[in-house]
C-alpha cells in the first residue's frame, strides 16, 4: 500500500528586515512539512501579490516602517479581504494588551520575537491547521488580562488606576497602545497621524489620554519608563 505524503504547509512572511526574511527562509525550507511561498518586505507588496497566492499561514510583523500599513489596521484589512486566511503575528511587542487586541481582531496566534525558531515552527504548524496558538506563559498573562478587564466593569472592585504601571498599561485602548508604541519608537505626533490616517489633533489627544491613564505628566517621564512600556503596552 502506497503511503500518501501530506502536502507541505504553504507559508508567507511580511517583515521589513532583510536579515529576518533571510533567516526565516532558511529555517522554514529546512522543515520537510513546510515551504516558504514568499517573504514580503512591505505591506504594499503583500497586497499586490497576495491574490495570486495559496497560503496556509501568513506570518505578520506587527510593527513596520513609518509609511507602511501595519498593526491593527493591516490585520483588519486582511481580515476583510481574506477572512479564511490563518494569520500568525510576530512581534517584539510581547505585551498581553497587544496580544488580546490582535486576537480580538481575528488572528490565530501570536509569537514574540524573543522566542526561538523552534517555537515559531510549532506556532506555524498549529495555526496552519486552523488552531489558535499562544505560548504557555503568554496564554496565562492574556487570561489574567481578561479577568482584570472584567473586574474594571464592576464598580465594586475598587479603583485599579492606582495600581502599578503594568496594571495601568492594560487600561489603554488599542489606538492609545498604537500611538504610544510608535511615539516610543521615535515617531513624532505628525508622523503617527500620517501613518494611521488620523488628524494630528486626534493623535495628540490619544497620546495625552494615554499619559493620564499611565499617571505620567510629561514626555520625559514616558521615555523614562520606555523599556517597561514597550514590553507591556
Amino acid at each position: 500500500m502506497t503511503k500518501t505524503i501530506a502536502r507541505p504547509l504553504r507559508v508567507a512572511l511580511l517583515d521589513d528586515h532583510p536579515m529576518i526574511r533571510t533567516a526565516f527562509d532558511i529555517c522554514i525550507n529546512a522543515e520537510p512539512d513546510m515551504m516558504l511561498v514568499k517573504a514580503f518586505g512591505s505591506s504594499q507588496q503583500l497586497f499586490t501579490e497576495l491574490p495570486d497566492l495559496q497560503l496556509d499561514v501568513l506570518v505578520l510583523d506587527f510593527l513596520l516602517g513609518e509609511k507602511e500599513l501595519d498593526g491593527l489596521a493591516l490585520i483588519k484589512q486582511l481580515r476583510n479581504h481574506y477572512p479564511r486566511l490563518n494569520i500568525l503575528i510576530s512581534s517584539a511587542m510581547e505585551s498581553p494588551a497587544v496580544v488580546k487586541m490582535v486576537l480580538n481582531a481575528g488572528v490565530k496566534g501570536f509569537i514574540g520575537k524573543s522566542q526561538d525558531m523552534n517555537e515559531m515552527i510549532q506556532a506555524i504548524r498549529q495555526v496552519g491547521q486552523g488552531r489558535n496558538w499562544l505560548s504557555r506563559d503568554m496564554a496565562y498573562e492574556v487570561e489574567d488580562l481578561y479577568v482584570i478587564h472584567e473586574e474594571l466593569r464592576n464598580p465594586l472592585t475598587g479603583n485599579h488606576q492606582k495600581g502599578t504601571l503594568y496594571e495601568k498599561v492594560k487600561l489603554l485602548s488599542p489606538r492609545e497602545v498604537e500611538v504610544i508604541r510608535c511615539f516610543l519608537n521615535g515617531m513624532s505626533v505628525s508622523q503617527i497621524a500620517v501613518k494611521f490616517k488620523r488628524s494630528r489633533k486626534t493623535v495628540s489627544g490619544q497620546k495625552q489620554s494615554a499619559l493620564r491613564k499611565l499617571g505620567l505628566r510629561s514626555d520625559s517621564e514616558l521615555f523614562k519608563y520606555s523599556n517597561d512600556l514597550l514590553s507591556r503596552s
